[in-house]
């Protein structure tokens, strides 16, 4: 398929692959909390912080929604999207990215995961919430839903 949704937990590095796999494939690259960014004036961390995660969640998923409705209109283009760490957990994401396109897994080891977030701990907001072992293991179902999984 032409769509292709990175997912994973937070710090995976999902952006950074994306955006160099897209590069060196000449293909556009969207980053989902990039995309949330533009419309709310306001980062992902940022937005949750104020707003709430479930508010933040409704947002991530129309903005999905629209991503993918804007690919359709444009004659579905190659395309790689980098999703939030929480994007296929939360409503019909998943399904709804699975139907659209090729959902591949980055699946970074928890310690390299635990290394990036100590070095920016206001980045990841939901890191501070519960221990991130136990929000890593609540989510990696999801994550191995993938069509495909990559260890970087």
């Amino acid at each position: 398929m032409r769509l292709i949704f990175y997912i994973g937990f937070m710090a995976s590095g999902k952006s950074t692959l994306g955006a160099a796999e897209a590069a060196r494939k000449g293909i556009r690259f969207v980053d989902l909390d990039q995309e949330l960014w533009t419309l709310s004036g306001m980062p992902s961390w940022q937005y949750i912080t104020e707003k709430g995660e479930e508010a933040f969640r409704m947002a991530e998923r129309d903005n999905l929604h629209r991503i993918v409705e804007r690919w359709h209109q444009e004659g579905k283009p190659p395309q790689i999207v980098a999703c939030g760490g929480g994007t296929p957990c939360f409503f019909d994401n998943m399904e709804f990215m699975k139907t659209n396109g090729h959902v591949v897994f980055i699946d970074t080891p928890l310690s390299v995961i635990l290394d990036r977030i100590s070095r920016d701990p206001q980045r990841w907001p939901l890191a501070g919430n519960d221990s991130i072992e136990n929000l890593y293991q609540s989510r990696k179902k999801w994550y191995e839903e993938a069509h495909e999984r990559i260890v970087p």
